[in-house]
């Protein structure tokens, strides 16, 4: 594994330091932060193994000629020649004789969604609660069912209350959630590139390019991200009511007395 740059982990701290400090600040300059050495820095979080996307790229394919594909990709960036590809879509079994449809994009937008994942993270990692689990750095499922287990069995509730936001990868609405970027995010450059990825398009698993004006596509790294805004505003709503709470993405858990 690429260790990692000691200058990006600082950049990504200030960032933190600042959103931390100032939660109404509007993070500005942040696009000029998607260079070279950030790209570089951010191929360790990339699956290796992981499957390549429409330009059947692979990520180790990609790997053989890191270097020059990285200058190439911000050199794309910096004269607005990027354009983004389309996600293939590919369908897995849920278990209940159903499918799940998930998007893999090509291995430069991967590099470059985790690489603004990263600098939105630094950012909204300050403004969630302890009780958010849903697609968060170092807690997941089984850390949200041991908060569950402690508040059922040793608080007074008579009653939980669970909220689901059904359908939410197809009915994300773009508009919204780049609204509320905004409110954390004065950086348009940075703002055009995301508006790029929502309306970048799928490649169905029959070979029809769709482009649909809501939802974005499962397990990428834009999606993932993506979920956790809409919980973090749930979260405003509910910790108003004076109930503690516990959110995992899209799935949030409100305890009643």
């Amino acid at each position: 594994m690429q260790e990692r740059s000691v200058s990006v982990q600082t950049s990504l701290q200030a960032i933190a330091k600042k959103a931390s400090e100032q939660p109404e600040y509007r993070f500005r300059n942040l696009f000029g932060m998607l260079n070279e050495e950030m790209l570089k820095d951010s191929w360790q979080f990339i699956r290796k193994d992981a499957a390549s996307g429409v330009d059947r790229v692979s990520a180790k394919e990609y790997e053989l000629n890191l270097d020059e594909n990285i200058h190439q990709l911000v050199e794309d960036l910096k004269r607005k020649r990027y354009r983004a590809k389309l996600v293939r879509r590919v369908l897995i079994p849920k278990g209940n004789g159903k499918t799940r449809p998930l998007g893999i994009p090509a291995t430069q937008d991967k590099l470059l969604q985790a690489a603004v994942k990263r600098l939105l993270e630094a950012i909204y990692e300050q403004d969630f609660s302890c009780c958010s689990f849903g697609y968060r750095p170092n807690v997941g499922a089984l850390d949200a069912v041991d908060e569950l287990t402690i508040k059922l069995q040793f608080g007074r509730y008579n009653f939980v209350v669970e909220a689901d936001i059904k359908g939410f990868f197809d009915n994300l609405n773009h508009d919204e959630l780049l609204k509320m970027l905004a409110e954390r995010v004065d950086d348009k450059a940075l703002l055009w590139l995301i508006g790029k990825w929502l309306k970048a398009g799928v490649l169905d698993t029959d070979g029809k390019r769709l482009h649909p004006e809501t939802g974005t596509p499962r397990r990428c790294h834009l999606a993932d991200f993506g979920e956790r805004l809409p919980a973090l505003r749930a979260g405003y709503v509910v910790s108003e009511s004076g109930y503690p709470a516990l959110s995992r993405a899209s799935v949030s858990d409100t305890f009643c007395g």
